[in-house]
């Protein structure tokens, strides 16, 4: 007694003479059939399957457009072929398959049988395509999730912009089986090369055109966000086959993980930079606070106002009021006030030596400004910083009888409106000073009156505009100690900071703003 059913189906139907020649094919279709592994494979054996039931020797399957199995000559109309021809469809449910076309007599009722036998098993084969197709793809993106997932928790353990795109580099090369890979920044600097050989450290241009010719790197991704590009990534093709669309969108996506890091990467450095620049801008501070006299000396008779307002954090410009000690003439009060070309830290160390000349030159009595400032000239010259240089008044009032020696190099000509109502300018008495070496300097003489002020500022005062570009000019400064005779220093000089604010109209100094008020009272 056989076990296998199909052989115990056989021998029932060999026991029906009339019906076995259908029943055999039948079941040798049923028999095989789990072993075809593909659509076209059972394609295949429902039509051989059905030539055989049908004794016909030309036949196919047609699915409208094309023929999925044919045998034979295919007639010109497959559908209506003629006479001579069968043509039966092959459908399930609504889903049509074809039409199963034979040139035979009528078919034995095997024949629609077998179609109505395969056409489920077709549905069956092909929805079962669609789940491993659906399955591959679940697969591929919950492997891709776990790429993005890795490869975004191990950039954030990364600190130096290299390791991160070495890293980003391994994790593209695996991921896609990419054997040549080229990273470069935005200033064509390589950041990482692999399976090229060797390539020079900068690329740009041609060069950087050639190499990626040459290595056939057919993709070049730009390495970027929104606001900032971090460079480019330059691809070949996989070992095996090219990328499709969909490698390409999550290459773009890990690309952009990747540069948002080196943007993070970039913040935080520039964070951690301003952080040590600012310590270093608050020891500037410090230091120039501390060049900058606290009190003002004010000999008998005598008021003193004087204040600096740096454009930033740290300023060019140098204020200075000292007593000198001279035993056979008296104590002179002496005065200093310069203006370093530029802005910021730079202006603000080359004021800090300066200050240090001066008061090394000029802690006792000076026979001679012009000479002074020709030495101050030499010394700046041999220790200045390129092109920087800076304007200058210098000199010392007698406090006993008003008389005033200084000498201006190149600097605004302070005024000194005199109770009379006139109103004088200090002109230069000679260029600016550390601006050309082995110059001469006159210098000045003047005399102070009781009532008489002396105002001395720097170009950022007279130089401030309004909303209408006028700037403010000395001559309004004048106007405010002239409406005000009878004024002190401190108040003077309150009154000429407000008249320089509102002619400002809300905006701001654009540089460096000194200003300073000598009042020989009455």
């Amino acid at each position: 007694m056989p076990t296998n059913p199909f052989d115990r189906l056989r021998q029932l139907a060999l026991k029906i003479p009339e019906g076995a020649q259908e029943l055999l094919p039948l079941l040798d279709f049923l028999e095989t059939f789990p072993e075809q592994g593909t659509e076209e494979d059972l394609v295949h054996l429902v039509g051989i399957t059905a030539m055989g039931i049908a004794k016909a020797r030309q036949g196919g399957i047609w699915d409208g457009s094309k023929w999925l199995f044919l045998r034979g000559a295919a007639p010109a109309f497959p559908t209506h072929p003629g006479e001579g021809w069968q043509v039966l469809p092959w459908q399930y449910g609504d889903e049509h398959y074809g039409h199963l076309v034979l040139k035979a007599e009528p078919p034995p009722d095997a024949v629609p049988l077998l179609l109505s036998i395969s056409a489920p098993l077709l549905a069956w084969r092909r929805a079962e395509a669609v789940r491993s197709i659906q399955n591959q793809s679940l697969a591929l993106q919950l492997s891709r999730l776990n790429t993005v997932f890795d490869l975004t928790r191990n950039l954030g353990e990364v600190e130096t912009r290299r390791d991160l795109v070495r890293l980003m580099a391994n994790t593209l090369m695996g991921e896609f089986r990419i054997m040549r890979l080229l990273v470069v920044d935005a200033q064509g600097q390589v950041l990482h090369a692999k399976g090229l050989g060797t390539v020079p450290e900068v690329l740009e241009g041609e060069q950087l055109h050639d190499v990626v010719q040459a290595r056939e790197l057919v993709h070049a991704i730009e390495l970027g966000d929104q606001s900032h590009s971090h460079g480019f990534a330059y691809a070949a093709e996989p070992a095996v086959g090219k990328l499709s669309e969909d490698d390409l969108v999550f290459l773009r996506t890990l690309l952009n993980l990747t540069s948002s890091q080196l943007s993070s990467l970039e913040l935080r450095e520039a964070r951690l930079q301003a952080e040590r620049m600012e310590k270093d801008l608050d020891l500037a501070r410090n230091i120039q606070r501390s060049l900058l006299p606290n009190t003002l000396p004010e000999p008998e008779g005598w008021q003193c106002a004087a204040a600096n307002l740096p454009y930033q954090a740290v300023g060019g410009d140098l204020y200075d009021l000292w007593m000198a000690r001279d035993e056979s003439h008296g104590d002179r009060l002496h005065i200093a006030v310069g203006d370093i070309s530029g802005k910021g830290l730079p202006a603000s160390l080359m004021m800090t030596q300066l200050s240090a000349f001066l008061r090394a030159m000029a802690d006792r009595r000076v026979d001679h400004w012009g000479k002074l400032a020709e030495r101050v000239n030499r010394r700046m010259n041999n220790v200045r910083d390129g092109n920087r240089y800076t304007t200058l008044f210098a000199g010392s009032l007698n406090p006993l009888n008003g008389d005033l020696r200084y000498v201006n190099g190149g600097h605004n000509p302070p005024l000194l409106v005199r109770a009379n109502r006139e109103v004088v300018r200090l002109a230069p008495t000679g260029p600016m000073v550390g601006l050309l070496p082995g110059v001469s300097f006159a210098e000045g003489r003047a005399h102070v009156d009781p009532g008489d002020t002396l105002v001395i500022f720097t170009d950022g005062v007279v130089e401030a505009e309004n909303a209408a570009g006028e700037e403010l000019g000395d001559g309004r400064l004048a106007d405010v100690v002239l409406r005000r005779p009878g004024a002190g220093a401190d108040e003077l000089f309150e009154a000429l900071l407000v008249e320089a604010f509102q002619h400002l109209e809300e905006g701001r100094f654009r540089d460096d703003v000194t200003l300073v008020v000598i009042k020989r009272m009455g």
